[in-house]
């Protein structure tokens, strides 16, 4: 049923019970008023079906126009849910099934949906789906060449079609669910960026369960999941970017904390351990005032490139902010790791860094916390490794003071 002959039909109502009204009100006058017989005579039951006509063309005019309302509203609440899970930096396979969701209330006669991605060898899979058994989601790969739309359009994929049981049985596929076989089919393309990434579709076991308007529709639901794919490709980047320090390349404090407070919550959960340090460079200043501040730059870089490059995978590095930096150790050695950052220390004081002239020699004093023996938050780990960390440097202050005072 084509929705855009709403207006029409919904106009044809109103005209047809307008004039059975007319008809019946100059008959009604000319009997009452003028005394004449009635002149439509035997023609009444036509013009009282004429109006009837015309009340039941207007109330399916009207039916319609609230089921494609309901639909366009569907869709507008869809789109706020996705870009709202896209703030949340919720996961991706959560967010197709929103979609799926939506899509199976703007189309209720529908009883399977996916949506299927293509990866860079040029197969399909599941990325999400509604009504299929597991087996069949958990054992689908397709070859983009071997599916319906390409097989329909030639290769030539472009827009959204509907696929009917007469074209389905000419085309071929080594898929086919285990207890019915596709009678009615529309299937979108989904493209980011220029590129083809996946597949909405809508099957059914039923024929003519879609019609040709349907299509419209089901384009401007993969137009709107478009939209949201490209504006969280551009979000992921744009907070990869905040998540990242400019001068060190280490994760912002920020994003180390969020890390952090999961790490709390994983290892609570597992009875797992970790230590924290907190590393804080030393004579920054120094390096400011004498050098300049790019000179302080290279500095810091240089502490920076040493925590990464000599940290494991899987720990992980941030700068706190100014001139200190954070690590997060798995495992609960703090022996070991004390150690591994004393030798650290020691290959930054043995390799001074040139710099226009001068030489800078990088150092760093640290503080270390174990979880969840000496903490089991963020504001408790963290003021133990700092209440740490400032104990070295006064120790190194009275040291030095000691020898400048047998100097």
């Amino acid at each position: 049923m084509d929705r855009q002959l709403l207006p029409r039909r919904f106009t044809v109502g109103c005209v047809l019970i307008i004039n059975a009204a007319i008809w019946m009100s100059i008959d009604a006058l000319n009997t009452v008023v003028m005394g004449n017989p009635r002149v439509l005579g035997s023609l009444i039951p036509w013009v009282l079906g004429i109006g009837w006509f015309g009340v039941t063309l207007l109330a399916w005019g009207l039916f319609l126009g609230m089921r494609k309302s309901r639909r366009y509203g569907l869709m507008v609440d869809m789109n706020l849910q996705i870009n709202r899970a896209i703030l949340i930096d919720e996961d991706i396979d959560r967010i197709y099934d929103t979609v799926l969701d939506y899509v199976f209330m703007i189309f209720p006669n529908a009883k399977f949906g996916s949506v299927l991605t293509l990866d860079e060898k040029g197969y399909l899979t599941f990325a999400a789906s509604k009504g299929y058994a597991g087996n069949y989601v958990n054992n689908f790969c397709l070859k983009l060449e071997e599916s319906f739309i390409f097989q329909e359009s030639r290769g030539a994929i472009e827009r959204a079609l509907l696929i009917r049981k007469k074209a389905l049985k000419r085309l071929f596929t080594r898929f086919y669910p285990d207890t019915w076989k596709f009678q009615s089919v529309i299937s979108a393309p989904l493209f980011v960026n220029g590129r083809l990434f996946g597949l909405l579709n809508l099957d059914s076991g039923k024929p003519n369960t879609f019609a040709p308007s349907d299509v419209a529709i089901v384009e401007r639901v993969a137009s709107q999941i478009e939209v949201c794919l490209y504006a969280r490709g551009i979000y992921l980047e744009r907070l990869e970017e905040s998540r990242e320090d400019a001068l060190t390349g280490l994760l912002t404090r920020r994003a180390f904390e969020e890390l952090l407070c999961r790490e709390i919550s994983r290892a609570s959960r597992y009875s797992q351990c970790f230590v924290l340090a907190l590393i804080d460079a030393d004579g920054l200043k120094r390096v400011n005032d004498s050098l300049g501040h790019r000179a302080g730059d290279r500095f810091l870089m240089t502490i920076a490139q040493r925590l990464r490059y000599g940290n494991r995978t899987s720990d992980i590095t941030g700068r706190f902010g100014g001139d200190e930096f954070v690590v997060l150790y798995h495992g609960c050695d703090t022996e070991a790791i004390r150690h591994k950052l004393d030798a650290d220390l020691a290959a930054l004081r043995s390799s001074p860094v040139a710099f226009e002239g001068a030489s800078i020699v990088p150092s760093f004093s640290y503080g270390l916390a174990s979880f969840p023996e000496e903490g089991v938050s963020l504001d408790e780990l963290t003021d133990v490794a700092d209440r740490r960390l400032y104990e070295m440097k006064n120790l190194r202050r009275s040291v030095n003071s000691n020898r400048h005072t047998e100097a």
